[in-house]
């Protein structure tokens, strides 16, 4: 599974998705959406999804939002306090 955020949706019932990956923009129609209503997504929000080809090209599917951890920057060993 791929994850990103949501960066444009719109009241159609679609939006497009940011992958982390900094790959290119990924369509999602709210038919794609599991276990979350297409009104209580927001632009921002993480998601995890994955590609499959639609009929207009590659398209997310399985569209999930991402747990709250997952969206949490990951602390190096830099970071770290001495």
């Amino acid at each position: 599974m791929m994850k990103g955020s949501i960066i444009r949706k719109r009241d159609e019932g679609y939006g497009f998705i940011k992958p982390v990956d900094g790959e290119k923009d990924v369509f999602f129609h709210a038919s794609a959406l599991v276990d979350v209503a297409f009104d209580d997504l927001n632009e921002g929000d993480v998601v995890s999804f994955e590609i499959e080809e639609g009929p207009k090209g590659p398209a997310a599917a399985n569209v999930q939002r991402a747990s709250d951890d997952a969206a949490a920057p990951v602390a190096s060993d830099d970071d770290a306090t001495e």
